[in-house]
């Protein structure tokens, strides 16, 4: 476990955490999701009408724009971990958000920004006739685009786990209250997708997309202010230090003491340090399991290590534990690496299909951009049916107070993903 502090890093009070501090995280969730999907799709669409890109050219930019935002969460997370605390990561990360949105929402309001329209029909547009977009307007536009995207990069490996963080671990039902925390979580994502999909869409389509991009920005100011009206009700964790660094110091620490021998005559025993909390800032201890034994012997304690050994030499039992269980959730992202990459695609490739469809139903004609509107609707069409149907029929048979676990849920996602 974990001790959880207030702001200034003193204990917390009883009425700190909870839900009412969860409804904020869910508000900044929704809106921030409503910035990032209704930019990546519609980014696409304004590179090839206004900026005269070719689709190949700009569906390249925009995914590479959504990999860096997901590659450079690695470094949030680490900043997080490390140094700064989840809040003060996402305080500093949306801000950032923020300032890249507000560039881009000047891009797209103001001329010099673009290539000019004149004479710029569809035909034209499609032999290539239109004004090219000069190097000095696609740079800002990049700029700006990739501050959005390193904003992003901060928030989303935060914003979950401290939403997570404002449930006490002790109370009984923790597990459930983490369970339907990470169900409304989730539930905010698909929202603020929905949102960005319809209505975003459709400002842009009455009022063009300086109000578009606009809407976007004013989503993340109203994200940034439910997220900052929390602050006083929020839990926070002590940074621990880099996971990444503790992992690192397992794996050599074991690698070092390859040879040695759990009945070694030299053996003081497995190292911890004393007391409930453990040497991690901030975390309680992990009781030592007997799988990946290997691992052990980077808490082997030998007399040779002396009073003050090195972290890289010798690491306590929790160390080890943690590493442990970081080998046993790979599974989970090495089934799951494949949906996530298609699901990015998707929101490029569905644009580039959709311009070759007859987009009409009826006297009504759906802009391409929305496209990526319909997995969310079946998401929301999957979890009533889920809630209503299926959970309580598996519940008589299972006896889980979900129906499911948690990883079956996971087994039947990828199952119908293969389907699809």
């Amino acid at each position: 476990g974990t001790t959880p502090v207030n702001l200034r890093g003193k204990p917390i009070l009883s009425k700190t955490g909870g839900w009412c501090a969860a409804f904020f995280i869910f508000g900044n969730e929704m809106a921030e999701r409503m910035a990032y999907f209704g930019l990546s799709v519609n980014m696409v669409a304004f590179m090839i009408y206004i900026m005269h890109r070719p689709f190949s050219t700009s569906a390249n930019a925009v995914n590479n724009f959504l990999g860096f935002s997901q590659v450079s969460s690695v470094l949030g997370g680490f900043l997080a971990d490390a140094y700064l605390g989840r809040y003060w990561t996402i305080a500093i990360f949306t801000t950032i958000y923020l300032i890249g949105l507000g560039g881009i929402t000047l891009c797209a309001t103001m001329r010099v920004f673009i290539p000019s329209q004149n004479n710029c029909d569809q035909l034209s547009l499609l032999l290539g006739n239109c004004e090219q977009a000069k190097s000095w307007q696609m740079t800002y536009l990049y700029i700006v685009l990739y501050i959005t995207s390193f904003g992003a990069a901060g928030i989303r490996p935060c914003v979950s786990s401290f939403g997570a963080d404002q449930f006490d671990e002790r109370h009984k039902d923790y597990k459930t209250h983490l369970d339907r925390f990470f169900n409304f979580f989730y539930l905010s994502v698909t929202i603020g997708a929905i949102i960005a999909f319809t209505m975003v869409v459709y400002i842009q389509m009455e009022h063009g997309w300086g109000p578009a991009f606009g809407s976007l920005a004013i989503a993340m100011g109203i994200s940034n202010v439910l997220f900052f009206m929390g602050t006083s009700l929020y839990r926070h964790r002590l940074p621990g230090g880099s996971p990444l660094t503790r992992v690192a110091q397992v794996l050599v620490a074991a690698a070092r003491k390859r040879r040695a021998s759990f009945s070694n005559s030299e053996l003081i025993g497995l190292y911890e340090v004393p007391g409930k909390q453990s040497a991690i800032k901030g975390s309680g201890k992990i009781s030592h399991t007997d799988g990946f034994r290997f691992l052990d012997k980077a808490a082997l304690q030998l007399k040779e290590d002396g009073v003050n050994p090195s972290p890289w030499r010798l690491c306590t039992v929790t160390q080890v534990e943690e590493v442990k269980i970081l080998i046993k959730l790979i599974p989970i992202p090495a089934t799951t690496i494949m949906i996530n990459l298609i699901l990015t695609e998707f929101l490029t490739l569905s644009i580039q299909q959709a311009y070759t469809l007859n987009t009409h139903m009826g006297h009504l004609k759906l802009p391409v951009t929305c496209m990526p509107v319909f997995p969310g609707l079946s998401i929301f069409l999957l979890l009533s049916i889920y809630y209503s149907i299926f959970a309580p029929l598996t519940r008589r048979i299972t006896g889980h107070p979900h129906g499911v676990s948690q990883l079956q849920r996971v087994g039947i996602g990828l199952v119908l993903s293969i389907f699809s």
